[in-house]
This record gives structure tokens, sequence and C-alpha cells, in this order.
């Protein structure tokens, strides 16, 4: 009989790959696995079959089953409510529970494997008194989101706060006690009061009201908490068909109503704490959400349309909240005394200040008749670039433009002007969401308008602001502001080749309509791991691929998508000029999907134009010493 060369090969690897396979276990202590099955001190699985994967997946599931078997009695009043009665159905529920916990958390599982007749045979096994492990990690991840939450209350940000909250709830559901003590204050019964307490202070004004057309109702709300505005607070109203998402921001929020709905003269509200369409930004909150009881905190607000605001009430409202109509008056601010380096800025002048405040107005108006009407300015469909982005704006974004508007200040910038801002509602319809939006258009020296972005929330903005003042560097802080609200207008207009731009691994020119590749440029910029629990430079590389891919495929077959952030910050490096960390947590939802993911970005003013140079995106990361910061990178100049 004649054999091949290839067969010959593979006659002698083969044996000496399975030796090798005997060998590497023999040498490795063999557990006498008769006696931990039976006894009392070790919870074991075991499989076998052809695929090694499989069988040490079946084995720890196994594992997993008898661990739950133990502890059920603990979770009688954390499960499904539905399905208490059912012993049955309450033994799988549990374990479950027990079975998103991943045998990585498993701190002293031991495994043996070998070769048998059926396949790859693997016995896991852990000793009963190492089980209390696997719950720790659980409880940090409880007490990060506890603490974020916390946070986002200080900060006025309420929409968050509730939102983790609600999440630190479904994960404690997760652990078998019923104490679990954090800063003083059990967190097993401290969410439970955060949110009520919050949902009750709540209190919706009526600033405006009125028919945009005779088919659309445009009713603007001053959204207080303790009396104070509220920077951030989802609710959902109904509007005769459907329950509508709202998204207020800065204390404000601006409903549309459209059809027969115009006609109401009452809204009833309810403030969103749940969030059941973003429950998969966290994948253990997914995991569990049909798992485990999650109690509701239905406080419902009902708001007369028919009772007018008081000339006092608007008084006492416009002292806690901005609004004002759009084109009443204009703030100038040329921020000079603020700028490092005047010299960039002052070339931009070619109309002056009386002129500026003539042309600016006919663009708003102008804006409106587009968003509002379907009205095209020739002017503009003659730059490509501006017809396609305004195109885009409207198409993915359904934007009406508000009479109102929390500011109208002319800012110099460092190629032109902006104007920040105009309101807006962007109407979302397979998710059934409105959201209130600031657009920020730009124009050049000239006056003539150049692009226009989503804008940051006020708060954020004058943050900001206040901070440039301690190291004169809101030439740079502008720029890096601006930047952000291009990248989140490029997501949200579905930009594939700017988003691409901007996750490239070269340098990449942040000024400018469009993001450059700078090929040129050399990275001086060396990542170390701080923490252990920090990635490595690799998984940086590829987490960025994966979203890239992801946003390809969420691109061509979502109808609607939002991108918002819960955190931006601006970090300067205290011991090198011109060096500058941006951090952000990003989340967007779109119909039956969400992720949630923490964004860093390193960028360099010391060249001519300022450039990234480093972006690292970590998804659904929640352990702050795992997060890259400005601290992991060396300048190496």
């Amino acid at each position: 009989m004649h054999y091949s060369k290839k067969n010959s090969i593979s006659q002698l690897i083969l044996p000496l790959l399975f030796a090798v396979f005997i060998s590497s276990n023999a040498f490795a202590q063999t557990p006498d696995i008769e006696a931990i099955k039976t006894g009392d001190e070790h919870y074991w699985g075991e499989f076998c079959s052809q695929n090694q994967s499989e069988s040490e997946s079946a084995a720890i599931d196994q594992l997993l089953s008898k661990i739950a078997v133990n502890i059920e009695s603990s979770f009688t009043n954390k499960v499904s409510e539905s399905i208490t009665d059912n012993q049955g159905e309450y033994k799988q529920e549990v374990e479950g529970i027990v079975k998103t916990y991943s045998s990585a958390q498993l701190k002293n599982l031991k495994t043996f494997k070998e070769p048998r007749d059926c396949g790859i045979y693997v016995f896991r096994y852990i000793q009963k008194s190492s089980v209390n492990e696997i719950f720790e990690n659980r409880k940090q991840l409880v007490k990060d989101i506890f603490d974020k939450a916390e946070e986002f209350e200080e900060e006025g940000n309420f929409a968050n706060a509730l939102k983790y909250y609600y999440f630190s709830i479904v994960l404690l559901n997760s652990i078998p006690e019923s104490t679990l003590m954090h800063n003083g204050d059990n967190l097993y019964t401290e969410p439970g009061f955060r949110i009520p307490d919050i949902i009750q202070s709540v209190r919706f004004e009526i600033i405006s009201d009125e028919m945009l057309t005779s088919k659309e109702r445009e009713i603007t709300l001053a959204v207080l908490v303790d009396g104070e505005k509220a920077e951030t607070l989802d609710f959902s109203f109904w509007d005769g068909s459907n329950s509508v998402s709202a998204k207020s921001i800065d204390g404000t929020a601006t409903l549309n109503l459209y059809g027969s709905s115009t006609q109401f003269n009452s809204l009833r509200i309810n403030v969103k704490y749940s969030y059941y369409e973003n429950k998969d930004e966290i994948k253990e909150v997914g995991d569990l959400w049909e798992l485990v009881r999650r109690p509701p905190f239905n406080y419902p607000k009902e708001l007369d349309l028919d009772q007018p605001i008081t000339q006092q009430q608007k008084e006492e409202i416009k002292q806690k909240v901005a609004l004002e109509p759009m084109n009443e008056s204009f703030t100038l601010n040329t921020f000079m005394e603020e700028f490092a380096q005047t010299d960039a800025v002052e070339e931009v002048e070619a109309v002056d200040v009386e002129e500026l405040k003539e042309i600016v107005p006919d663009h708003l108006k102008n804006l409106q008749a587009y968003f509002n009407e379907e009205k095209e300015t020739e002017e503009w469909k003659e730059d490509e670039f501006l017809d396609n982005k305004l195109a885009s704006l409207e198409k993915f974004n359904n934007l009406s433009i508000s009479n109102n508007t929390s500011k109208s200040d002319i800012n110099k910038t460092m190629e032109g002007w902006e104007f920040r801002q105009l309101s807006s509602t962007a109407r979302y319809p397979s998710v059934n969401m409105q959201s209130k939006e600031y657009l920020v258009p730009d124009f050049d020296s000239t006056g003539t308008m150049t692009d226009i972005n989503f804008g940051i929330m006020d708060g954020m903005y004058e943050e900001f602001r206040r901070a440039s003042k301690f190291g004169k560097d809101w030439d740079k802080r502008q720029v890096m502001i601006k930047f952000v609200e291009k990248y989140r207008t490029a997501y949200m207009t579905r930009d594939l080749n700017q988003l691409g731009t901007m996750f490239a691994e070269q340098a990449v020119i942040i000024t400018g309509r469009v993001l450059k590749v700078d090929e040129s440029a050399s990275n001086n910029f060396a990542y170390e791991q701080n923490q252990p629990s920090q990635p490595d430079v690799e998984y940086l590389r590829q987490t960025k691929q994966e979203f890239l891919e992801r946003q390809k495929v969420l691109f061509a077959s979502k109808p609607d998508i939002h991108l918002g952030f819960s955190t931006f910050n601006i970090i300067r490096k205290n011991n090198q000029e011109g060096i500058y960390g941006i951090s952000m947590r990003q989340s967007y939802t779109s119909t039956n999907y969400s992720d949630e993911g923490y964004l860093f970005l390193l960028i360099d003013f010391n060249d001519e134009e300022p450039k990234i140079y480093v972006r690292a995106w970590q998804p659904k990361e929640w352990s702050e010493a795992a997060l890259v910061e400005l601290g992991n990178f060396n300048v190496n100049f």
C-alpha cells in the first residue's frame, strides 16, 4: 500500500501530540476524583466530549448548578415574582442567576483533563469554603455602579443617577446576602430609597406652548428636582398612540405633539428609572434582567396644559433655567484674554461685529426653515460637504428647531465664528424617543456658514470655560470641545469615513471640517499598564476594530440610533506642555440594541495642527482601576 508523504508525517505527529498531552497531565497533580465526588467538601462538575471547549463549559455549568442547589434558599425574595410559587421553576431560576457568574471569578477552581474513549474528559472542582469568593467581584461591581450613581446625582445628572441606582438593585438581587455595607450605607436598601426620593422631587413647569403648524404643537418645559434645574432627566408621556421617551437637558425639555394629540389638555408623565432598552450596557445586568425581582417605582405626574404659567412663575423659573426667544439678542465673545496664542485667531476678523450680528440671524432663520419646513438655501447647496451634512442630520434625526434657546452667543473660534446654540428636538420613531439637542453652526471669517454639529450640554461647556481661566488655555479646550461635537455628529449622521479616520492607527489632525490622517507624524507616546487590570496594547487595538465593524452593521440595519455621553472630561498633563487627555463614557441606543463603553483620547497641541495620537475604547468596562488614563502614557520627545 502506498502512503503519501503528508500521511506519513501525520502518523508521526499525532502520536507525539497525544504523548505530550498525557505527559503534561501526568506531571500535574491528579485528584482523587471518586473521593471528591463522594465527599462533602467540594462542588464539582464533569463532562466528556470530542470537543475540549464543550467539555470545559459543560463541567463548569454542572459545578455551578450544584452551587445553586446549596444556596437557593437565600434567593427567596430576589427571583422574579412570577415563579416563586413554583418550586421547579424557582430552582431553575436560581441556577440561572448563579450561571451569570463566569468561571474566571472562581479563583480557586481546579481543572483536570485527560483523553478517554469518549473524547476529552474534564473534571472541575472547588472547595465549598472558597465559593463565597465568586460573589466578591459582583459586590465590587455593585459598589462601583452605586458610586457612579451618587456622583451623577450630585452633578444633577439624574437620568444616569436613576439608571445606575436601578441597575445596582438588579445586581444586588444576584448576591445571596441581605447586607452589603458601603460607606455607611446598606446597598440592599439604599438604592430603593434614593430612586423614589428623586422621582417625587421632580417638578415640570410649562415655559412655552405654541402651534408650530396646524399639525405640530411644541411645548417647552422647565424640569426641576428639589426646585433646582435637572442637568439631565428622562421621562415618558402618552401621545395618544405610543409611550414616547423624552430626554431633557440643562433643566428644559421640548415636547412635540403631532396630529390629534395637539388638542390634548393634559399629559401624564412618568419619570424614567428602569432603562430596559439599556440593560445590556452592563452584561451582568442584561443576563439577570429576566431572572431577578425588579421593583417598580411608579409615581406619575399630571401636567395640566390648560393652566397657563403666571408671569411671577416665569420670572422665578428664569432664575434657574435659561430660556429666551431665538434672535432676540446676541452676546459676542472673543475670549482673547483666555487664548494662549492670540496671534492664531486675530486673522479671522474679515467682518466687523455689527455685520456679523446681521449675518448670523439670517442663517439661523434659514436653518429653522430647512428643518421645520424643508426649505433649502441655494448658498448651502453649492457647498457639497455642507449640503450632504444637513441632509444626513435631517434624515437620521428628524430635527425640528425651537423658537426658544438657552443662549445666543456668537463666539470667536480658531477658524472663524460659531453660534452657540440652537435648541432642537430630534425624533427617533422606531424607538419612540424625542431628545432635546443643541445645534452649533460654524462660520468662516466672512460670515459664511461652513459646518453644523450637535453641541454639548451647557453645564459641561461652562465647566470647561471655568477651568480654562486658570490655565489660560481656552484655545485648546475649545478645539477639543468642537472635536468631540464633530465626533458625535459623525456618529449621528452615520459618517463611517470620519469614524474610521478617528480610530486610525496613525495621528489624526482634528481641526477643520474633516478629520485627516497625518502619515508623516511619529507617535512619541508609549503606553504602560499601571494596574494589572488595565488592558494591553493588543486589546486596545482589537476593541477599536471591533467597534468600527459593529457600527457598520448597526448603521446598515437600524432605522434609528442615538448616541449620548454620560461623562466628558478634559485632563491636562501637568509635566508636559500641550498634552491633553479626553475621557468620555458613551452609550448608544437603537432598535432592540444598546451598548456602552469608555473612550480615552490623547491629544498633542505642540505641532502646528493639533492631533490625536491615542484612542482607547473599552466596552462595558466599569472598574476605575481598569480604565486607561493620561497617566498611562509617557511622552518621548
